[in-house]
C-alpha cells in the first residue's frame, strides 16, 4: 500500500533527485520537483514558463547524447544516460537521467516521466581511483574489502594483447548469484563460458567500455546455473602504462525489481516508478503517533518480515549502532526544539542481514497551520561501499607512502654507512702508495684503490636512484659557461679513450651562447654516463660528442646534446628494457663489461627532471646514438667548471710525500667519526710533522676548544650529533667579532651538491673539501691558508 498522493508529493519534495514529467514528443514540461532549483540554480518557473529551457542547460558537447536517447525512445520506451549540464552560475555538473514513456492500454503515449540525479561526487571518487599509482590500483584490485566484502557480484577481466578478454577473478557474491565458481570461470573468455551467441554481446560491452575510456552501465539477462536473472552491470576500464589492461565489473541482481515494476498499476505508475528507480529508500514519520511508513526499497534493506506500514519509531531507534545512539538521540532532540525544516546526518544502521551500513539521512519536517511539527519525511542513502573505498584508498596511500619513506631512509642510511669505511679504505690505500713498496705490493694497492672508487661510484648511483625514485631529487639552476662545461667533461675521458685506441671527438656549434642556466652537476653526470658507456661498449673506431642549437626565441634556446659511437649497438628485442632499473640489454653484457644497470635509468630520469626525454638510435654491430634536447635560458655571465667542480683524480697519487717542516701551526680537527679522524691526522702528519693537532667530536666541543685556545686552522665536518658544523661555524664567527681575528675554516663533507657548498660558505666557512680527500687537494688547501702571506 502506497501513501496518499499528498504524502507522495511531500516525499518527492524532500528528495535531492529531480523528478519531472513532460509531453512527448513535444517535450513540454508538465511537472518538475522543487529540487531542480538546488541542482541547476534556476527557479522552478524558469522550466515551466520557458518552452525548451531545459535543452539550453545541456553541455554543448553532450547534446548528441540526449538527442540520440530521445530519438530512440519511441522504440526502446526507456533509457538511462549520463551527461553534463551547465548551472545558472556556469558550473559543470555530471547527471544521470533515467526516463520512461508512459502509455495507456491501447499503447498510446500519455507522457514522458523521469528522474535526474547529480552524480558529480561519485565520478570524482571514480576518477580518484583511476588516477592512483599502479601499486595502489593493484592493492585495490586484490583487496577482499572490495570483492568478497561487496554484496554486488564483482568480476575482474584482463585485456590481453591479442584482444581477448580473460576472466581472472570473481567474488563470493558472484558465485552465489550465478552458481559459477572461481575454479570454473577463471582463465576463460566469454565465448569459452557462454558460447558464441551469448558471449558475443558480452565482448561487445567490454569493447564499448574501453572505447568510452570510462565507466559504462547497461542491463543484461544471461542464463546461469543458478537461473536466468536480470542484471544491471557497470564496467570500468583500468589503464596501466598507457594501455587499458583490466576491466572491473559490478553486477546487481535487479530481477525482483523488474518483476515489481511490471506489476505496478497504471494509477500509481507516475510516482511509484520514480520512487522505485531512485537509489534511496524513503520514510514518513508521523510525529504525533510516533509511527513510520517505509518504502519498499528501505524495508528490503533494513526491515523485518512485518509490513512496512505504521511501524513504531522504536524499531528504527533499535537499528542505530550503539556507538551512535547517544549522539543521534541528542541531535534529533535539538532539531525538534529548533526551527529548522531540512537537515541531514550520517550514522550506522543495522541491515536486515545483521551487518551495519553507513547511512545518510536527508529529512524535511512538515508543520500544521499552527506551526506544530506533525511529520518528518526523508530518504536514506547507503554509503557503505563509498566508505569502504575511501578507507581502502586512505590505507593504501598510507602504506605506499610509508614503504617509499622506509625505502628512501634505508638506502640513504646504508649509503652513508658504506661511504664512511670506503673513505677510509681509499684514503689509507693512497697513503700506503706513498710508502717504499715493491712493484707487486703497489699493484695490489692500486687494485684496492680502484675497487674502492668503483664501489663508491656504485653507492652514489644507488643514492641518486633512491632520490629520483622518492621524488626528492631537486635541480640547482646556475648560470654556467656551457662550452667550458662540455669541453671539461669530454676532457675527463680523453685518457680513457686513448688507452683503448678510440678517438674521442667534440663538435660544438659556433652559434651556441656562452652562458646558460642549468644544473651543471647533473648535466655533467648525464654526459659522463653517456660518454662513459659509449667508450665502454666501443672496441674500435670513435666516439663523437655533439652540441648544437635547434632554435632560439625570447631569451630561450633549445640545444641538442648527442653522443654517437661505433660500438656493439643494441638489438631490437633489448631496446624496450634499456631504461629499466638494474637492467642491461643482455645479461652477458653485465658479465663482460660490468656495471649496475642503473646508469641509463638515472640518466633518463635526470633528463626527465630537466623537462626532456632521452632518445636513441641503434643498430646491432654498428653503434648507437643517444641524444636529448634541453630548453635553456640565455644569460650574459656565469661560472666556469673550475669554479663549480672540485675535480677528483681517478688514479692514486703515488709520488713520494716530501716533508714540510716550515709549517708548525695549531690545527683543530672537528670530526665525529674515528676512522675519518685518524685518516686525516695521518695524511697531515705525513707531510707536516711539526704541526700540533687537536680534536673535537662535535660542533659544541669545537666551540669550547676554540674558546680555550684559538687554532690557526679548523677542519670542520658538516653532519655531526649535538651541534652540526654550520651552527658551530656561526658561533665561532660571532666570538671572533670581539677578537678582531679570523681563523680559516675548511668544510669536510661527502656531499657534492652546490647547495651544500653554498650553505657552508654562507655560514662563514672559507674553503670546501669533499670526501674521499686526496692528499694533493689536502696539502694544497693547507699551504693555501697557512702560507707566510696569510699568517
Amino acid at each position: 500500500m502506497l501513501p496518499s498522493p499528498s504524502l507522495e508529493m511531500q516525499i518527492l519534495s524532500a528528495m535531492e533527485e529531480v523528478v519531472f514529467s513532460a509531453s512527448f514528443p513535444e517535450l513540454e514540461i508538465i511537472y518538475v520537483s522543487p529540487s531542480v532549483e538546488t541542482l541547476t540554480g534556476f527557479p522552478i518557473q524558469f522550466f515551466k514558463q520557458e518552452f525548451g529551457a531545459w535543452k539550453r542547460m545541456i553541455h554543448p558537447e553532450d547534446v548528441h547524447i540526449v538527442e540520440e536517447a530521445l530519438g530512440s525512445l519511441n522504440e526502446t520506451n526507456k533509457f538511462r544516460i549520463r551527461y553534463r549540464i551547465l548551472t545558472k552560475d556556469n558550473q559543470i555538473k555530471f547527471v544521470q537521467s533515467q526516463c520512461r514513456l508512459i502509455r495507456d492500454k491501447t499503447g498510446k503515449i500519455l507522457r514522458f516521466d523521469g528522474v535526474v540525479t547529480d552524480i558529480s561526487e561519485l565520478l570524482f571518487l571514480q576518477d580518484f581511483i583511476k588516477n592512483e599509482s599502479l601499486d595502489i590500483k593493484q592493492l585495490l584490485l586484490e583487496n577482499n574489502i572490495l570483492f568478497n566484502g561487496s554484496q554486488d557480484s564483482m568480476f575482474l577481466v584482463e585485456v590481453m594483447d591479442s584482444g581477448d578478454f580473460v576472466i581472472r577473478r570473481i567474488n563470493s557474491a558472484y558465485e552465489i548469484a550465478t552458481g559459477l565458481t572461481q575454479s570454473i570461470i577463471q582463465g576463460k573468455t566469454p565465448i569459452d563460458l557462454l558460447g558464441e551467441v551469448l558471449g558475443a554481446p558480452v565482448i561487445r560491452n567490454f569493447k564499448n567500455a574501453i572505447k568510452a575510456k570510462s565507466t559504462i552501465s547497461y542491463e543484461e539477462s544471461i542464463p546461469m546455473p543458478a537461473g536466468t536473472k536480470v542484471w544491471t552491470t557497470a564496467l570500468t576500464p583500468i589503464e596501466v602504462d598507457g594501455k587499458f589492461k583490466f576491466i572491473i565489473g559490478a553486477s546487481k541482481d535487479i530481477t525482483e525489481q523488474k518483476k515489481a515494476e511490471g506489476a505496478l498499476k497504471e494509477s500509481n505508475e507516475r510516482y511509484a516508478l520514480i520512487l522505485e528507480v531512485s537509489s534511496d529508500g524513503w520514510f514518513d514519520w508521523d510525529l504525533k503517533n510516533d509511527t513510520v511508513i517505509y518504502s519498499r526499497r528501505w524495508w528490503l534493506e533494513f526491515g523485518n518480515d512485518e509490513k512496512p506500514e505504521n511501524v513504531q519509531i522504536s524499531y528504527w531507534k533499535s537499528l542505530i549502532h550503539p556507538d551512535d545512539q547517544e549522539w543521534v538521540t541528542e541531535f534529533l532532540d535539538n532539531i525538534m526544539h529548533s526551527q529548522r525544516e531540512t537537515f541531514e546526518f550520517s550514522f550506522q544502521m543495522k541491515k536486515r542481514k545483521g551487518n551495519y551500513a553507513h547511512v545518510l539521512s536527508r529529512c524535511y519536517i512538515q508543520r500544521d497551520a499552527s506551526g506544530n511539527k506533525i511529520r518528518m519525511v526523508g530518504s536514506n542513502s547507503d554509503l557503505t561501499e563509498i566508505k569502504k573505498i575511501e578507507y581502502t584508498l586512505r590505507k593504501a596511500k598510507e602504506m605506499a607512502e610509508a614503504a617509499n619513506l622506509a625505502k628512501g631512509n634505508f638506502l640513504a642510511n646504508m649509503s652513508h654507512e658504506i661511504r664512511t669505511p670506503l673513505n677510509g679504505i681509499i684514503g689509507f690505500t693512497e697513503l700506503l702508495l706513498h710508502a717504499s713498496l715493491t712493484d707487486e705490493q703497489k699493484e695490489y694497492l692500486r687494485s684496492i684503490y680502484l675497487s674502492g672508487k668503483s664501489l663508491l661510484s656504485l653507492v652514489n648511483q644507488i643514492l641518486d636512484f633512491s632520490k629520483i625514485d622518492s621524488g626528492k631529487m631537486e635541480l640547482e639552476l646556475i648560470s654556467t659557461d656551457l662550452i667550458d662545461l662540455v669541453q671539461s667533461t669530454v676532457d675527463l675521458f680523453q685518457i680513457s679513450a686513448a688507452s683503448q685506441a678510440i678517438l674521442l671527438k667534440l663538435n660544438l656549434d659556433p652559434s651556441l651562447p656562452k652562458f646558460v642556466s642549468l644544473d651543471p652537476l647533473r648535466v655533467r653526470q648525464v654526459l659522463s654516463n653517456l660518454i662513459g658507456n659509449a667508450i665502454k661498449f666501443t672496441h674500435e673506431g670513435e666516439v663523437e660528442v655533439s652540441v648544437k642549437q635547434i632554435k632560439e626565441s625570447n631569451g630561450m634556446i633549445d640545444i641538442q646534446f648527442s653522443v654517437k659511437d661505433t660500438g656493439i649497438g643494441i638489438d631490437i628485442s633489448s631496446q624496450t628494457k634499456l631504461f629499466d632499473s638494474f637492467s642491461q640489454a643482455d645479461t652477458s653484457i653485465t658479465r663482460k663489461y660490468g656495471g649496475s644497470g642503473l646508469g641509463l635509468t638515472i640518466t633518463s630520469e635526470l633528463i626527465q627532471k630537466m623537462n626532456s626525454h632521452l632518445r636513441f638510435e641503434s643498430e646491432l654491430g654498428k653503434g648507437s646514438t643517444f641524444y636529448f634536447v634541453l630548453s635553456l635560458h640565455i644569460n650574459s655571465s656565469g661560472s666556469v667548471s673550475s669554479n663549480l667542480f672540485e675535480e677528483k683524480q681517478t688514479t692514486p697519487d703515488e709520488s713520494v710525500i716530501v716533508e714540510n717542516n716550515l709549517i708548525r701551526n695549531d690545527i683543530l680537527i672537528v670530526e665525529d667519526n674515528d676512522l675519518n679522524k685518524r685518516l686525516l691526522s695521518k695524511m697531515l702528519l705525513k707531510r707536516y710533522p711539526n704541526i700540533q693537532l687537536r680534536y673535537a667530536v662535535d660542533g659544541a666541543d669545537a666551540v669550547n676548544q676554540f674558546q680555550k685556545k684559538i687554532p690557526d686552522l679548523i677542519f670542520m665536518d658538516l653532519q655531526m650529533p649535538v651541534m652540526d658544523g654550520y651552527t658551530a661555524t656561526v658561533e665561532i664567527r660571532t666570538l671572533e667579532k670581539k677578537l678582531n681575528h679570523r681563523t680559516p675554516i675548511v668544510a669536510l663533507t661527502a656531499g657534492a651538491f652546490f647547495s651544500v657548498k653554498d650553505t657552508a660558505m654562507e655560514s662563514g666557512m672559507d674553503d670546501f673539501l669533499t670526501k674521499p680527500i686526496s692528499s694533493a687537494d689536502l696539502y694544497f688547501t693547507i699551504e693555501k691558508w697557512l702560507s707566510s702571506s696569510r699568517m
